[in-house]
């Protein structure tokens, strides 16, 4: 199809539809942008442009005619899609959105309306008649708004009418949502609609960034394709089909954000037109076509068809992973930037898209939108288990720093989030899950996985600094991270940790003891001292914490205790005989509570961490003049496996034992030691 010299009005010239105007010139078309705002992004690159408001139909109608446009399209602006709709039928153009179609998809409170008369369930909602139910936290809206524009996450009844008065202001119809707070798995759902046919192009999984404030969770990225996708294709495909046509949408694209939980998919917000996000770089990376280039065609000509389309889209990527990582800033003034180019030049980039420089500033007023996006990556790679470690990659060598030399950069997509588990199905949402030595090391990764897993955790420790980037970090997932500061010498602060659990929360389902200290003495060299610090931390605060542990279980019919050995259990090595005693306690106490306490639903499991380079064992052996590098060589020459035990192999381990997919084991010694011991 020749479009050279074709005229096409673009109504909005936000920074997206820049990127459609630029698209619609690759292909020979005279792109003409209208905009209120006379300093909008498209302008500067269109060929010509107006300062009409786009709302304005009947000033657009007029200068359409003067300019004899072949064709109207919308940006990336969901309250202009109903006046792009009106222009187009009265100058008579294509146009993919009918009447009926922009009242389902432009008004979030008819959007959802139409959804539940096929059977689609909307996000819980609560009576503006009946305030005093509402549940919070809760999501205040508009109807009709767009661009996160009056939403508000209310956490205070105090201010609950301030922020529907909010809400109310950017809707037009002064019409306002109150929906339930959804803390669970989020995904992005994307249509292409050719010739009146949905087709499915992507579904994915989208992660956030949760915080304590008014602000609404931060996008942190998604993952193609979603680990719901079967389930969506076999339940919910057919009715978005039905719906949409139905509608009597012949072309077009429609995105739809949703939450899943247990058995459900709850949607939300819908988008008709291309989404911000950039879903369409993904689709053109992967799948090989691009739909701004459809829509542009489409707005010229009248269908979105194009060659080879049916056999390029696959919401599985044809077997590739996918993803869109987002990286966010704190406030501060940006001196240095690292890694980016390493970034743009990797293999699995397909496209970035940076909003900061050097020399730029991340203002207060930026913090808990949008704009605080510094770094938007677009890649593929052939499986996600490559995908999660580029992501890692990425994390590791980009580096933002600012004015005082502090790290800008936010805490980004957790990479563990990518893995696909194909095995078993590990839940332990809305378990209540304590830690001991949970702030460092394996405890660390243990706790951030049990939060991702829906656990809500509470992790003692001494090291504030390190707990609060352990609770930051926890915020993207659907459980939680607490740390409460406890002295693991002392038994009245054993006692508070799990009088806190209690008054918290008012139950304990899990308990891991990770706390332990490996000191290097023999049993002819080993002091007083040496021994009862060993002894204090390694069983006595073992035991007094299994004590609370089982007090709090016992309330909450049942538990899981897992206790952290040690291959050193059995005979220990000559330079850790207290340390090897300790161990052997342990795991007699273990077996102990499995015997005794199983009457009570209580499991107990003796975790045996093989050879692993923890922060206690690295620097114990840089004491003793041996390298990291030194100690994995002497490792792999001694364990059959040929490495050491990673927290990589250890916690999935503890998930399993907390989870109910152990339900009647108990008194194992549950062996990861790369066959240590054989």
């Amino acid at each position: 199809m020749n479009l050279n010299g074709k005229k096409l009005l673009v109504l909005g010239a936000n920074p997206e539809t820049a990127n459609i105007v630029k698209v619609a010139q690759s292909l020979g078309v005279y792109a003409i942008v209208t905009d209120y705002n006379p300093d909008a992004p498209a302008k500067k690159v269109a060929d010509k442009s107006y300062n009409i408001d786009a709302m304005d139909v009947d000033a657009l109608y007029k200068m359409a005619i003067n300019e004899k446009v072949d064709g109207v399209l919308v940006g990336v602006a969901d309250p202009l899609i109903a006046p792009y709709q009106k222009l187009c039928e009265r100058l008579n153009l294509p146009c993919y959105a009918t009447k009926e179609s922009v009242y389902a998809f432009t008004n979030k409170r008819c959007f959802k309306e139409t959804c539940a008369k096929y059977g689609i369930e909307g996000v819980p909602e609560y009576s503006m008649e009946q305030l005093n139910k509402v549940k919070l936290p809760v999501i205040v809206k508009p109807a009709d708004s767009n661009s996160g524009k009056g939403i508000t996450l209310c956490r205070s009844r105090d201010e609950l009418l301030e922020d529907i008065e909010k809400a109310k202001k950017e809707s037009k119809t002064a019409t306002v949502l109150l929906e339930r707070y959804m803390e669970t798995s989020d995904l992005s759902i994307y249509y292409t609609i050719v010739e009146g046919q949905p087709y499915l192009s992507s579904l994915s999984d989208r992660y956030t960034l949760r915080n304590n404030t008014k602000s609404t969770p931060i996008c942190l990225g998604d993952v193609f394709p979603s680990k719901y996708y079967k389930e969506f294709i076999e339940r919910e495909h057919p009715k978005y089909c039905k719906m949409i046509q139905d509608l009597g949408v012949k072309n077009g694209v429609l995105y739809i954000s949703a939450f899943y939980e247990d058995g459900h998919f709850y949607v939300y917000d819908p988008g008709f037109r291309l989404q911000g996000g950039g879903f369409h770089l993904v689709l053109k990376a992967v799948n090989g076509f691009d739909q701004r280039e459809m829509l542009v065609k489409m707005a010229l000509s009248g269908s979105m068809q194009t060659e080879h389309f049916k056999d390029a889209n696959d919401p599985l990527m044809h077997n590739n992973a996918a993803a869109v990582i987002w990286f966010l800033l704190k406030e501060g003034l940006i001196k240095k930037i690292e890694g980016l180019d390493y970034i743009r030049n990797h293999p699995d980039v397909s496209y970035v898209i940076e909003r900061f420089a050097e020399g730029d500033e991340i203002t207060l007023d930026m913090i808990g939108t949008e704009r605080q996006v510094f770094l938007r990556i677009f890649m593929k790679s052939p499986n996600k288990k490559i995908l999660r470690n580029v992501v890692q990659d990425f994390q590791n060598r980009l580096k933002v720093i600012g004015a005082n030399g502090e790290n800008l950069l936010m805490p980004s997509l957790n990479p563990d989030l990518i893995e696909n588990d194909e095995g078993l199905n590990l839940s332990l949402k809305d378990k209540i899950v304590v830690i001991s030595g949970g702030t460092k090391g394996v405890g660390r990764q243990a706790a951030l996985k049990a939060a991702m897993l829906g656990a809500n955790v509470v992790i003692s420790g001494r090291d504030e600094k390190c707990a609060q980037q352990i609770v930051d970090e926890s915020k993207m997932f659907s459980g939680s991270i607490t740390f409460k500061k406890t002295d693991l010498h002392c038994t009245k602060d054993i006692e508070s940790l799990f009088d806190f659990v209690d008054e918290k929360f008012g139950r304990l389902d899990g308990f891991i003891n990770y706390a332990g200290i490996t000191p290097a003495s023999s049993l002819v060299e080993c002091s007083e001292k040496l021994f009862d610090d060993v002894f204090s931390i390694d069983i006595k605060a073992a035991f007094f914490c299994c004590q609370n542990a089982i007090k709090l279980m016992r309330k909450s019919n049942g538990g899981s205790i897992v206790l952290v050995g040690s291959t050193h259990h059995r005979r220990g090595n000559k330079d850790r005989a207290a340390y090897a005693c300790a161990k052997g306690a342990l795991f007699t106490l273990s077996n102990h509570i499995a015997r005794h306490y199983a009457v009570d639903k209580i499991r107990c499991n003796y975790l045996v961490m093989g050879w692993t380079p923890t922060d206690g064992e690295l620097a114990l052996r840089k004491s003793q003049g041996i390298s990291e590098a030194k100690l994995r060589e002497e490792a792999a020459k001694a364990i059959p496996m040929g490495r050491m035990t990673e927290a990589d192999d250890i916690v999935p381990g503890m998930m399993y034992l907390l989870s109910d997919c152990s339900c009647m084991l108990t008194g194992s010694e549950f062996t990861l030691n790369g066959g240590e011991l054989i």
